[in-house]
């Protein structure tokens, strides 16, 4: 091979990783952004009568806030909670709550289920040995354009 190519090969080469790296990124980018939205949903549903009691029963008990929230999906149609976060240390809280994925003795724990065009929640306190696949909805999210809004009546 001579020089000409070498240097051609050498050049496709550095663009094929570079554009590897740059789809790594935009995965990266993609996720984040999936992880925000969900941010969004539980900070709007911890304002929610019910889990903003659980949250604040929690802190009274004597944690520091802010008070752990753990977050999981039902599928009970596969007997299965699924983490509503990826990864292991979510970034998602305030001054009175922060989720978390580790078990802890004695935390929020919100259940969501999916509707259509949203989830249905419930939350209490429980410690990791106390988590269930039943559970009575307490109320209903849906996405309304860009925000998450509480959906009154019967669920």
């Amino acid at each position: 091979m001579d020089r000409f190519h070498q240097k051609a090969w050498a050049l496709l080469g550095l663009g094929v990783l570079g554009s590897t790296g740059c789809a790594h990124q935009a995965r990266l980018a993609e996720r984040q952004g999936v992880e925000a939205e969900k941010c969004e949903l539980v900070h709007r549903l911890l304002r929610e009568p019910v889990p903003s009691q659980v949250v604040r029963e929690v802190v009274a008990a004597g944690r520091d806030e802010p008070a752990p929230v753990v977050v999981y999906v039902r599928r009970p149609e596969e007997a299965m909670l699924e983490r509503f976060f990826s990864g292991d240390a979510p970034s998602c809280g305030d001054a009175t709550f922060k989720v978390v994925q580790e078990n802890v003795l004695d935390a929020v724990v919100v259940y969501l289920q999916e509707v259509q065009g949203g989830y249905a929640y419930d939350a209490r306190r429980a410690s990791h040995d106390e988590l269930s696949l039943e559970g009575k909805p307490q109320g209903l999210l849906k996405r309304r354009g860009p925000e998450w809004v509480a959906i009154p009546g019967p669920t």
